[in-house]
């Protein structure tokens, strides 16, 4: 899954937390599934920063 599925994905979460009452257990699964893609985010913005910064020391030698 790259970054911009898994916002979209957020993003659909977040609306249904808003929209619909949901019993305990939808939103037990959504608020994890929530969490999986929020740390895979951050994975790939520190994947991308530490290429930026991996680039910049390259071109500053």
């Amino acid at each position: 899954m790259n970054y911009t599925e898994a916002q979209a994905e957020l993003e659909k979460i977040l609306e249904q937390l808003q929209e619909v009452p949901a019993d305990i257990d939808q939103l037990h699964a959504r608020v994890a599934r929530a969490e999986q893609l929020i740390a895979l985010c951050r994975a790939k913005l520190r994947g991308a920063a530490e290429e930026v910064a991996r680039l910049r020391e390259s071109t500053e030698e």
